[in-house]
């Protein structure tokens, strides 16, 4: 019947689908531990604002902090807003049960933490022997040949 001349259409828009501008669009992956609702009635939110207050008191080092997001996520299991899960396969350990001390983070000494100021200091590269100063070019003696170009005096 009429319907023989649809077909192509649909396979021309499937086809469209899957290459876009030349580029083939790749299909989307759930995430790992599958969709889970919002805590739309804030059953848990306390311990996410302590734990938020725990990361600022402690420089931002999630170590310090894991003890809380552990219980979070024991709050949204039980609230069934998340799959039950061992906290082991969730990356947490025995000894994520309490708070820890934030951990001491190592930075290089840097330029301005010497004194070097912006600015003042003008430019000064990180190696020195490899530094060497613009020089200006003499551009007419590069092109002309070492002539003098100086109009001649009239006598």
């Amino acid at each position: 019947g009429g319907g023989g001349a649809r077909a192509p259409a649909l396979h021309r828009v499937a086809a469209m689908t899957e290459v876009s501008m030349g580029r083939r669009i790749m299909a989307g992956r759930p995430p790992d531990k599958g969709s889970f609702p919002l805590d739309h009635f804030g059953e848990c939110t306390a311990l996410k604002e302590e734990y938020m207050r725990c990361l600022r008191d402690n420089s931002f080092d999630n170590m310090s902090c894991r003890y809380l997001s552990k219980q979070y996520l024991e709050c949204r299991m039980d609230k069934n807003l998340m799959r039950h899960e061992p906290m082991s396969s969730l990356g947490f350990t025995d000894s994520d049960e309490a708070h820890k001390a934030p951990r001491k983070r190592g930075k290089e000494k840097t330029k301005e933490s010497t004194g070097w100021v912006v600015g003042v200091d003008g430019i000064q590269p990180d190696r020195q022997s490899n530094w060497r100063r613009p020089t200006l070019i003499n551009v007419a003696r590069l092109f002309g040949g070492g002539e003098d170009h100086t109009p001649p005096k009239s006598a």
